[in-house]
């Protein structure tokens, strides 16, 4: 398939035919209208289970089913799911041998009913009406809207607001995100814009033409990109939704994936590799920015973990892809964190901005919705 002929750009021709014709577009869905799954895959999760549940559950949208996919938990986990489940039927839960994230997402939404799929790392958590707009804003964009996605906020083990490299000021006034919609693809080639798994809300036809979340990177010992790599495969057959509003706590915390810096330097270079190949044009004229935004990612990674050397190297590396980018403020602004972490200040945000949990910002937050 060439970038010429992207399903995108057909089905659009496809549409304006059918129109001339007289017949509709719309094709019958096998799902329950209206209806939203919630994914939730877990492995030791007993920490933050519970609380993501009841973000979900406390949604302001209603129709939903939750189905959590146990992917081969030691501890409680499964204990906690199944109590919660006794009080609410919306839940259900799966229990499989550990087989990794993304095996265990396809087999929650090989379960699923709903019209849409949402899915959500299990210690990450939602505000109230992330459902409710999201379902919203696909619903308005049309048919060929086949995602909607919002921003994120990073927050701790807590539910403390993390400064973050994509909120480089640290007020908690900038927190916004991308604002691309549309045909995504070229902007999704360079970085992945959703920011995390815990972020879509999905087309369950459109996921299903894409064929799921791909567990090859895990046999690869390479977990950690399959959103992206799912996000760019959607990309590609539909257009994006933006929903202007700081939804999501995407929680980072000791042991989660994303602290796996090496794992997701493996992950994020084969997903690279994938799409090279199916998009070569596209991709060289992105690479560059790619290259920049993927190695500041993994910078901020490794500092997160306290190796040093490793986030200089991938800072050194993404300015190489850039080097116009040495002024840009989140280059700075990493240059200047891993000077104070060398020099053994731990904390430094946390005193310089005043705390706040992503609860007291999303619920007070009147500023997002501005510039729409």
């Amino acid at each position: 398939m060439t970038d010429a002929e992207r399903p995108i750009d057909m089905a659009k021709s496809e549409d304006t035919e059918e129109n001339r014709s007289g017949q509709s577009g719309a094709r019958q869905s096998p799902y329950v209208d209206d209806l939203i799954s919630v994914i939730i895959p877990v492995r030791n999760g007993e920490r933050f289970i519970l609380r993501t549940l009841q973000s979900v559950l406390n949604q302001s949208y209603q129709s939903i089913e939750v189905i959590v996919v146990d992917d081969g938990s030691t501890d409680s986990t499964l204990e906690i799911v199944e109590k919660a489940a006794a009080h609410d039927p919306r839940i259900r839960h799966y229990r499989g041998p550990q087989s990794g994230v993304a095996a265990a997402r396809n087999t929650g939404i090989a379960q699923a009913r709903g019209e849409f799929i949402a899915p959500v790392d299990a210690d990450d958590l939602w505000h109230k009406d992330k459902l409710l707009l999201q379902r919203k804003a696909i619903v308005e964009a049309g048919a060929r809207t086949g995602v909607a996605y919002c921003w994120s906020l990073v927050i701790d083990e807590a539910d403390g607001i993390i400064p973050d490299w994509n909120d480089w000021t640290g007020t908690g006034k900038r927190r916004r995100g991308f604002r691309f919609e549309g045909n995504v693809l070229p902007a999704m080639l360079e970085r992945n814009l959703l920011g995390n798994s815990s972020t879509p809300l999905i087309r369950h036809t459109c996921f299903d033409l894409v064929g799921g979340y791909d567990p090859s990177l895990y046999l690869q010992g390479a977990q950690g990109a399959e959103d992206w790599k799912i996000h760019l495969a959607l990309a590609e057959i539909c257009e994006f939704a933006l929903v202007p509003r700081c939804l999501i706590g995407y929680r980072k915390s000791q042991g989660n994936m994303s602290a796996n810096f090496v794992a997701m330097q493996r992950s994020m270079d084969l997903v690279s590799q994938w799409a090279r190949n199916r998009w070569p044009s596209l991709v060289q004229e992105r690479s560059r920015q790619e290259r920049y935004s993927t190695n500041l990612y993994l910078a901020y990674a490794a500092l997160a973990n306290n190796s040093f050397g490793h986030a200089g190297s991938f800072c050194v590396r993404a300015i190489q892809a850039q080097p116009a980018q040495v002024a840009n403020l989140r280059t700075l602004k990493f240059i200047v964190d891993l000077a104070i972490q060398l020099l053994g200040v731990k904390g430094w945000t946390r005193k310089i901005w005043t705390p706040t949990t992503f609860w007291e910002f999303v619920e007070h937050d009147r500023t997002l919705v501005r510039d729409n």
